[in-house]
């Protein structure tokens, strides 16, 4: 079973919805310490659309990402009434095409890149991440940024080793347990999520893989792709990252021709 076909259901209750309204603000105050206005932006791996209506509520026209379906579907409703395109594509490798009629056949680029909530940390290698990295390049303009943030080692090793957490709702009910895989570091999150049908409960299970990787090896990677990496922060701070952040926040810029 693809991952998110069942927590897509449940994952506005969860920290993820509240952590992307943070991401946002965060993004744009990244923006302004550099002096760039975006008004167009991508959101890759844009979850049920919460960073995609806060893009918009900013000003900017925004379009999405995903590769789940039940994901893109919560996201066109939170989104019913915004001028949001959103596509079904799967990382490392896509491609937005310019829009039919306009003679180009170059990829549709935006001002602003983002991916928020360790998405990237679902690209399992070296050589996905940097596709995907490629791929993400190709849709900027010149001068473009790209903000995403990741989980490190630490998270694994500290949060995400053996560790349950359990939410109740009403209607839903959701365990999550985490197993760190220390030979690949990565780890293997379990989901069991319930949900009340009726007089009935439904069950459903998903499992989700991550894999941290060395905060100068990423960094190595967006420069081999071209980008020049501005910011490399603690997560929602301006502070350096160091060896025991457990989420970090990368600001990188596509140079001007």
């Amino acid at each position: 079973m693809m991952p998110y076909s069942y927590l897509a259901r449940f994952y506005d209750s969860m920290y993820p919805d509240t952590f992307s309204v943070r991401m946002v603000a965060y993004t744009l105050r990244i923006l302004k310490k550099f002096n760039f206005e975006a008004k167009t932006a991508l959101d890759v791996c844009c979850g049920t659309g919460t960073a995609l209506r806060e893009l918009t509520a900013g000003g900017l026209k925004a379009d999405g990402l995903d590769r789940s379906p039940a994901m893109l579907s919560a996201a066109r409703k939170k989104l019913r009434g915004r001028k949001v395109t959103l596509y079904r594509q799967a990382l490392p490798r896509f491609e937005i095409a310019q829009r039919k009629g306009s003679g180009s056949k170059r990829p549709k680029q935006y001002d602003l890149i983002t991916s928020y909530f360790d998405s990237l940390n679902y690209l399992l290698t070296e050589r996905d991440l940097k596709a995907a990295f490629r791929s993400i390049y190709r849709h900027l303009i010149p001068g473009g940024w790209f903000v995403f943030d990741m989980n490190t080692v630490e998270m694994f090793k500290i949060l995400w080793n053996e560790q349950p957490w359990v939410g109740i709702r009403d209607k839903q009910i959701w365990v999550m347990r985490s197993e760190f895989l220390k030979a690949r570091s990565m780890t293997r999150l379990s989901g069991t999520f319930l949900e009340k049908q009726g007089r009935t409960w439904q069950r459903y299970d998903e499992t989700h893989y991550e894999r941290a990787y060395p905060n100068p090896r990423i960094r190595s990677m967006l420069r081999e792709t071209g980008f020049q990496v501005k910011g490399f922060y603690h997560c929602l701070s301006f502070d350096p990252v160091s060896r025991s952040s457990r989420k970090f926040c990368a600001a990188a810029r596509k140079p001007n021709r």
